[in-house]
């Protein structure tokens, strides 16, 4: 177990490996994972989620990919909470906790760094004032990422506030099990652990009905190949998945052609899923060159449901003065070829 760490054009990046090669990578900006790196069938070992080529490209382009979110990640509607004007960033919502700063491009201090003989990890903290992007409350937010022996990454985000306000983090990593963003993740399967799905009114914003999946494209029950099911699904899947409370994992994600799969589990009560579906832009290096292409990556996003302040049956997302509140998320990797 052991961290490697390097610095480049003011970014520093943070490289946990366990003994068997497995490697996440870690920058400081926006507490960001630019990287984690699974073998396939043959041994060979690839990044499977989204990931620039040039750091800064994470801050000139502001795409989210791996990055942190917080306050709030996902819309607010109107963009106002108990009489507190919050930051318009998307018409005239807040998203993703507004950018006025965007916490997902501010760099975040590293707390200390975590080793032992089964475990190797980060702990990064972040402050945001009391009025920053409207939201009230000084608000100390950490990030805990760890990787341990056997292949789970662990995520927690822990926040803190002096007033009462809105905590709803995320990670916002777009996977691809292929590799490197060999294929696009349309043959890839997913299956998510949820009855009921979030509704979206034509500007993406949640209607506050939770419609059941059965009969649905919205159906990940059982194991689904990707690509078939969002084709009927109008712009593609950006969308909220109630999860069931069990002792399996939650959400599937599996490559038959590597082999490479992961499974999630959080105490979250959703998880949002984009397919990515439109996305393009020939500027990004992403993997080794590639440009962004239409439902190249895959995002997880574990969280209460976007806009839960307007719709009680979506969950709590206030925090209380002074009173820690933790979400964690753990993805365990493995590979179905392995003897």
């Amino acid at each position: 177990m052991k961290i490697i760490e390097h610095q480049a054009n003011g970014i520093n990046y943070y490289t946990l490996v366990n003994n068997h090669h497995m490697s996440v990578t870690i920058m400081d900006w926006g507490a960001t994972v630019t990287a984690i790196k699974t073998h396939d069938k043959d041994g060979q070992y690839a990044n499977v989620i989204l990931g620039f080529d040039d750091g800064e490209d994470y801050i000139t382009y502001q795409s989210f990919f791996g990055a942190t979110i917080a306050r709030v990640a996902g819309v607010l509607k109107n963009a106002r909470w108990r009489g507190h004007d919050l930051t318009q960033n998307f018409g005239e919502h807040n998203l993703n906790g507004g950018n006025m700063p965007q916490i997902s491009f501010e760099p975040w201090f590293l707390e200390r760094k975590l080793q032992s003989s089964e475990q190797v990890g980060l702990v990064m903290q972040y402050i945001t004032l009391d009025g920053e992007n409207g939201f009230p409350g000084t608000m100390t937010i950490t990030a805990d990422f760890i990787l341990d022996n056997n292949g789970k990454f662990t995520i927690s985000y822990t926040g803190k506030s002096d007033k009462a306000t809105l905590f709803n983090p995320t990670n916002h990593a777009y996977f691809n099990l292929s590799g490197n963003a060999e294929r696009l993740i349309d043959h890839q399967i997913l299956k998510i652990n949820a009855d009921e799905y979030c509704a979206l009114n034509k500007h993406g914003i949640p209607t506050g009905k939770l419609p059941w999946v059965t009969g649905s494209p919205f159906d990940f029950r059982e194991r689904t190949e990707i690509g078939p099911q969002i084709a009927h699904i109008k712009g593609g899947l950006h969308h909220g998945f109630v999860l069931n409370d069990t002792p399996y994992p939650q959400v599937e994600l599996l490559d038959r052609v590597s082999g490479r799969k992961v499974t999630l589990r959080t105490n979250a009560k959703a998880v949002v899923v984009s397919s990515a579906t439109n996305y393009r832009d020939d500027r990004y290096r992403l993997n080794g060159g590639k440009p962004m292409r239409s439902q190249l990556g895959l995002s997880l996003q574990p969280q209460m449901l976007p806009d839960a302040i307007h719709h009680k049956e979506f969950g709590n997302i206030i925090i209380e003065p002074n009173i820690p509140v933790t979400y964690q998320t753990a993805y365990q990797f493995s590979n179905i070829y392995d003897v």
